[in-house]
């Protein structure tokens, strides 16, 4: 039998170490990884990405007066079976053709070619490596594209999501004094330079492949790496 005195002090004793004990695991807290971003509908969704393909266009081509686009079931079927063993590079065809890779949805894609008009210099039009894309996009005489899309997810280097697009006909003529630029490639008539299709998208690391220039009968490709972010070899 412990003196009143002592027991006293270990009963107290008890419930402080009880408490303290009780405290600290209230504070220990568990967090679980976030969850993986789900793969945007409009590559996983034929009708999605059509859709969101040819909203995306049309949304550019509206700015600089161009007439929408309608969509090409020959180019398309071209475009996918180029994408299928992603080998990020032009296939040199006959149409007009933009490559990207490694955005997050479709609107993003067309998103990195589009604000390439912030570098157009509308007082002195003509082919640039730097807005290639975003001429052909807004191409007054295009009237129709098909686009294709392969999952790469780094498959002979080329990032998440494989686009492909075909323009007919295809855009970025040059000659004749760039009066071919002059009259297919339109200043803003609403809007702003840095418009976007989808607030958030916008920067979204990826790659782009420049469209196709023509010199009269023949053609030139070539490749433009954009978001500094991708470590991407060619």
């Amino acid at each position: 039998m412990y003196p009143p005195d002592l027991s006293m002090r270990m009963v107290v004793l008890f419930f402080a170490f009880t408490y303290y004990v009780t405290a600290a695991t209230t504070i220990i807290t568990v967090t679980a990884p976030p969850a993986a971003t789900p793969t945007s509908t409009t590559y996983t969704s034929d009708s999605d990405f059509k859709s969101s393909m040819l909203a995306a266009h049309n949304f550019y081509r509206g700015e600089h007066n161009a007439s929408d686009l309608s969509w090409n079931d020959t180019s398309a079927e071209f475009a996918a079976n180029w994408a299928k063993p992603c080998v990020f590079k032009h296939s040199g065809g006959p149409t007009g053709e933009n490559l990207a890779a490694g955005f997050v949805n479709v609107s993003a894609s067309v998103e990195a070619w589009g604000l390439e008009r912030e570098k157009y210099n509308f007082n002195k039009p003509g082919f640039s490596e730097q807005t290639g894309h975003f001429t052909q996009l807004v191409w007054r005489d295009t009237t129709s594209v098909g686009c294709g899309r392969q999952n790469c997810n780094g498959e002979n280097g080329t990032p998440g999501w494989y686009v492909v697009c075909e323009y007919y006909p295809p855009g970025n003529v040059i000659g004749d004094n760039n009066q071919f630029f002059i009259d297919n490639v339109k200043p803003q008539i609403k809007g702003e330079a840095g418009d976007t299709i989808e607030t958030g998208v916008t920067g979204v690391t990826g790659v782009t492949g420049g469209g196709t220039r023509r010199f009269g009968v023949g053609w030139l490709s070539w490749l433009i790496v954009v978001a500094a972010a991708v470590d991407f070899a060619l």
